[in-house]
């Protein structure tokens, strides 16, 4: 985040100075992306802001509640709009990402 750095640090509330499982992405990057990168839809912040779709254990799907936590008070979403978002997200993560055991 370079000279951002400290606003995303400063944004943070208590327990989101720690990293998201064993990636380098802190819980606090969800509220500023969030907040400051025009995230339309649940993929954008999981597939191409965080990647976290990508290296969480199924998509991040197991720590969904936390991600709209932090995420939610940012994006202003209401439950019909989270159960879409989450659904879609979970669809095209499994139609286009999960490698099959």
């Amino acid at each position: 985040y370079g000279e951002t750095a400290s606003e995303v640090m400063q944004c943070a509330h208590s327990g989101e100075l720690e990293p998201i499982g064993k990636t380098p992405t802190l819980w606090a990057e969800l509220r500023w992306i969030a907040r400051r990168e025009s995230v339309v839809r649940l993929e954008d912040l999981m597939l191409r802001h965080t990647r976290l779709g990508l290296t969480l254990s199924e998509g991040g799907l197991p720590v969904m509640d936390r991600i709209r936590s932090i995420a939610g008070a940012e994006l202003n979403w209401d439950e019909p709009r989270w159960t879409r978002e989450i659904a879609a997200y979970q669809y095209l993560w499994r139609a286009c990402y999960f490698l099959p055991i």
